[in-house]
């Protein structure tokens, strides 16, 4: 019977049908023979020579499995060991190959999501492979290449039509999805120019709205060019000649004017406007210097309290301007938090200067964010009326890696793909900004709003507000003066039960109604 089993195994062998032989081999009655154990050597290195053919052909787990088969028959035998380690070596070189192939199509799909399809596609010419990852890639490019010259013919018609909202969208979207297109410089540069003689066009009218709106829509376009930000910078000397008017700083504003009539000399607006700043400060300053200047005097110096033979002059409160010296009331600190009812709560943040990075991070930031602690840190600088975001690590505004950018209007700041920030300046009327969290949060979770405080801070109905507080009828500005939060409408301020006197600052964590909406600013 044993001789039977050896004649099997050694005929199974012979065939080439060495899976059966390996059977045939397990009983312990032939491995103990001499002649079992002869043919069990010859089937190891049969086993080793099968497995070195299937290596040959990439047959990875059959090379595998005839290696630990001459193994098991031959112990340690020299052949199977090498057989082994060569296996070891090609599935190293393997992963390298794979990783290395993972990596092309992951810098491939990157290429092609900023708009480099020829980049992506010479990246999967060389990659060389027929994965289906690599095939979806390239059909993904072909698609998008196609809407891409979609959007540009589109952008065309618009361009021809004068319809420059509709271009730019359409430009936007072409760039976006294939950046090289080569039409799309040359109708970007057309769209360019002629939008922004459009602006000229409008600053020179007076039709500063208009500019605003253009300005604000043609920037993510055509990025820091030197005529959008010589528009720029007279718009934002426009709103501070107006913030000027509105705090009754004629002067000032005239100083103003007559910068941008220098550089607009063909804004007739702005002559007349300067013309009727003069006259007026000159009108306001005979005025204070004449009867009523010293009945205004004589009424400041009175007590606040009027007696019962001498009434009160003056029962509807007055707001406070900036020539009058507030007594009352906390003064403001530069961090607080500004709770309204109905429209949740606000950061208010006054520094100039403002770091903003993940509370963990080893430079504690002056606005920490619940936010992974390896994220850089940002910071947001204004000088003058304008914005800067400035970062020593790269940081995306608008999807492009930047370590310094005038922030403008609508631009969205991300410190990672998850963490990301909308920077936004609401009011033409103020240069205070907001910067509005999304997918990262502040360590109090029902703060979804920071305010940048400079000088005013608008609450109101619809959007273009700080807060928006839709009960109110129409807006109510805060105004920061004399280090001291005051209010500049014309309505009564009521600090629990009582009117706030035209010498005191809203106070600090009281509870606080003006018209239709209440507040209370906390310190932090």
């Amino acid at each position: 019977m044993l001789f039977l089993r050896i004649r099997q195994a050694e005929t199974a062998m012979r065939n080439r049908r060495l899976d059966e032989a390996y059977d045939l081999v397990q009983d312990a009655e032939l491995r103990a023979h001499r002649r079992g154990q002869d043919l069990i050597g010859r089937l190891a290195r049969a086993f080793v020579e099968r497995g070195r053919q299937h290596l040959a052909e990439q047959r990875w787990p059959q090379a595998q499995a005839d290696c630990e088969k001459a193994a098991k028959l031959g112990g340690n035998l020299t052949e199977a060991a090498d057989l082994h380690e060569a296996i070891r070596q090609a599935a190293a070189r393997r992963q390298d190959d794979d990783r290395h192939r993972a990596d092309v199509l992951e810098a491939a799909r990157r290429q092609m999501e900023n708009g480099r399809l020829s980049m992506c596609a010479g990246m999967l010419a060389d990659l060389e492979t027929d994965s289906a990852r690599a095939a979806s890639l390239r059909n993904r490019v072909d698609v998008v290449r196609a809407e891409a010259q979609e959007h540009v013919d589109r952008a065309r018609a618009a361009v021809a039509a004068d319809r420059w909202d509709e271009a730019i969208d359409h430009l936007m979207a072409a760039r976006d999805r294939h950046a090289s297109n080569k039409s799309l410089a040359e109708l970007i540069g057309r769209v360019i120019s002629a939008v922004g003689g459009e602006i000229s066009g409008a600053i020179d009218a007076g039709r500063l709205d208009r500019a605003e709106v253009l300005v604000r829509r043609l920037r993510p376009l055509a990025g820091e060019t030197v005529a959008l930000t010589e528009a720029g910078g007279v718009l934002a000397e426009c709103r501070q000649a107006q913030a000027e008017v509105d705090r009754g700083q004629l002067r000032s504003a005239g100083e103003v004017l007559r910068r941008l009539a220098a550089v607009r000399p063909g804004a007739g607006w702005i002559r007349d406007a300067l013309r009727a700043v003069e006259q007026a400060a000159q009108s306001l300053e005979e005025l204070r210097g004449g009867p009523l200047g010293l009945r205004a005097r004589r009424w400041s110096l009175a007590p606040e309290s009027a007696t019962m033979s001498e009434p009160s002059e003056s029962p509807e409160p007055v707001r406070p301007d900036d020539t009058v010296r507030l007594e009352g009331g906390d003064r403001l600190p530069n961090r607080f938090m500004l709770h309204v009812d109905g429209a949740g709560s606000y950061l208010v943040v006054r520094d100039r200067w403002v770091t903003i990075g993940p509370i963990g991070s080893s430079h504690r930031p002056d606005i920490g964010l619940a936010a992974e602690p390896n994220l850089p840190t940002a910071a947001i600088e204004r000088i003058d009326e304008d914005y800067f975001l400035v970062s020593k690590q790269a940081v995306a505004v608008n999807e492009k890696p930047v370590t310094r950018k005038l922030l403008a209007d609508g631009d969205t700041i991300a410190l990672s793909p998850r963490c990301r920030l909308r920077f936004t300046l609401p009011t033409a009327a103020s240069t205070t900004a907001v910067l509005q969290l999304s997918g990262a949060r502040l360590p109090s979770g029902d703060v979804r709003r920071i305010i940048l405080l400079d000088r005013t801070l608008v609450m109101g109905p619809g959007s273009s507000t700080h807060i928006r507080a839709d009960a109110l009828a129409r807006p109510v500005v805060l105004a920061v003066h004399d280090d001291r939060l005051v209010s500049r409408s014309e309505v009564d301020v009521r600090v629990e039960d009582r009117s706030l006197r035209r010498s005191e600052g809203i106070p600090m964590e009281a509870h606080v109604r003006i018209d239709a909406v209440s507040f209370v600013a906390a310190r932090v």
